[in-house]
């Protein structure tokens, strides 16, 4: 019926979201369609069902969202799950399995992350005088920064106060530094600063849609939807279908448009990678399944073991069957395959089928495709998944194709990746994110949002001044030459964060480290699709 469904976005307005919040605790909706937006601590009322449409690839956050529903005293939380493939099947499977278990996802709390320091120092000085001393004594009370070292406290306070030199002139210099009594206080307009730019949440590229002629936000959509929008295009933003009246910079001036057939936007951000605690989940049901397969009956019935109806263990069953006819084997966190073969377009492809999760296959294929591009002098094209790795090869790859396990070692493997965070797009962002929460980069600027054009002139200029080997033309470069990073706080925090939030160069090192010890085993396949 009309007005009975409702959706909760983070692109949608404050108000918005509010206003469906709260006609969701009051029973007026009867369907509210939400994403991760819903997940945090919002009192929504009774919720009587929770659909989990395609695979949450987190524990916490299934039994999280479940649990949505059934949330009073004596309530039971019901949810049901709609896998999108039959890989998202098994995962689905394997999460019952998990949550059956009692099992969860491991927490990992990032250790005296630098670019938080920063602005968490200039809000501090903006209230105060501080002695370096003291300050660091209250810094290193919190749980995340009690490892703190005191040289890298020391680094932030000089690049606070000092500034970055770049070909505008020095900027970012926030603080006065007095080197003979060890204080340090805030410049002028470092407390605006500090209140209107503070917070971890990194800016993405968003447009905001303004509804005319109120002139009140009701949302943002990507910047590339924006761009490749005109005058008189109509698109969905909740519910709502709105017309496009201009396009300006950073924003977009719209109309309602009650009963005309609008597009749906899209967004791009980094979806979460499957947790290593689901993903060894997921490598035990193979196996489970695998050892089975002699007899269909005791399969399906080792799957109906986790709440999985007969229909879905089946076809978990004939899928992990027919993957096992087309390699030989099933792969598992233990056996990793290998497979090479020509695609329809008679490209060749190479799929390592690794169910290590989304981020070390990610760090991998990374440092493989850079393994290669050197090795053959010709760069490759590489995605990974939750599963595996693929990359296409072109007709001057030939190797015996087990030798792709040993082209990277695990004593070299974390300086390869390095190099090739350096020329990937991964650098370049994280980089703008650091920058934005150490306040080196401002969001806001005299109570208006710094458009993203300009934020992105602004961290290349930053970068440049900086770390200037990250943006030197690579035709420059010497042969198999390697860039040296700057001992700079905002270029370490950024290549920790590649590291370790985008990429898990430190789960690759300990996979490779098995593999050469033999605890892994690794197999070679050519097969024809």
């Amino acid at each position: 019926g009309e007005g009975m469904v409702a959706a909760h976005h983070g692109s949608l307005s404050k108000e918005t979201r509010f206003d469906t919040e709260q006609r969701l605790k009051t029973g007026e909706l009867k369907v509210c369609v939400a994403t991760a937006s819903l997940e945090l601590g919002i009192d929504v009322g009774d919720v009587d069902l929770v659909c989990q449409i395609a695979s949450p690839r987190n524990i916490g956050v299934a039994l999280q969202r479940v649990g949505r529903s059934g949330h009073f005293l004596g309530g039971m939380p019901k949810g049901r799950f709609f896998p999108l493939t039959r890989d998202e099947l098994v995962e689905t499977a394997a999460l019952f399995r998990a949550i059956k278990a009692g099992e969860l996802d491991a927490l990992t709390i990032p250790s005296w992350p630098l670019d938080v320091l920063a602005q968490q120092i200039v809000a501090s000085c903006a209230t105060e005088e501080w002695d370096e001393d003291d300050l660091y004594g209250l810094v290193t009370r919190s749980y995340s920064y009690r490892e703190l070292p005191r040289k890298r406290y020391e680094d932030v306070i000089k690049v606070l106060a000092d500034g970055v030199a770049s070909r505008w002139g020095r900027g970012a210099a926030h603080l006065h530094r007095d080197g003979v009594h060890n204080k340090v206080k805030a410049r002028r307009g470092s407390r605006i600063i500090a209140l209107t730019n503070g917070g971890a949440i990194p800016d993405t590229a968003d447009y905001l849609v303004v509804a005319e002629p109120e002139g009140a936000i009701v949302g943002t959509v990507n910047e590339d939807f924006a761009i490749e929008s005109m005058s008189g295009d109509v698109f969905l933003l909740g519910n709502t279908p709105w017309k496009i009246r201009r396009v300006e910079s950073g924003s977009i001036r719209v109309e309602e448009a009650h009963g005309q057939s609008p597009t749906i936007p899209f967004w791009l951000g980094e979806a979460l990678g499957r947790t290593i605690e689901l993903s060894r989940e997921v490598s035990t049901l193979r196996r489970d399944v695998e050892l089975r397969l002699h007899d269909e009956e005791k399969a399906i019935a080792c799957m109906m073991e986790a709440d999985v109806s007969r229909e879905a263990a089946g076809q978990i069953v004939a899928y992990i069957r027919e993957g096992r006819r087309v390699l030989g084997m099933v792969p598992t966190m233990d056996k990793l395959v290998a497979e090479r073969f020509f695609d329809e377009a008679g490209g060749m492809q190479l799929v390592i089928h690794s169910p290590w999760g989304s981020r070390l296959n990610r760090a991998w294929g990374l440092a493989l495709r850079k393994r290669f591009c050197a090795g053959f002098n010709f760069e490759l094209q590489a995605a990974a998944t939750d599963e595996g790795i693929n990359i296409s090869l072109g007709p001057q790859h030939s190797f015996p194709l087990e030798e792709v396990f040993s082209y990277l070692k695990s004593a070299t493997a974390s300086d390869v990746l390095l190099q090739a965070v350096f020329q990937s797009p991964i650098f370049p962002l994280r980089w703008r994110w650091t920058a934005s929460r150490s306040l080196a980069l401002l969001r806001q600027v005299r109570g208006k949002r710094v458009p993203t054009p300009i934020q992105r002139m602004r961290s290349d200029d930053l970068m440049g001044a900086v770390f200037p080997a990250a943006v030197a033309c690579q035709d420059n470069m010497p042969p198999g030459g390697t860039i040296v990073p700057p001992d700079h706080p905002l270029v370490f925090e950024t290549i920790r964060d590649c590291l370790t939030e985008a990429l898990d160069a430190e789960g690759m090192q300990a996979l490779l480290g098995k593999i050469e010890r033999g605890e892994v085993e690794v197999f070679g396949r050519d097969t024809v699709q």
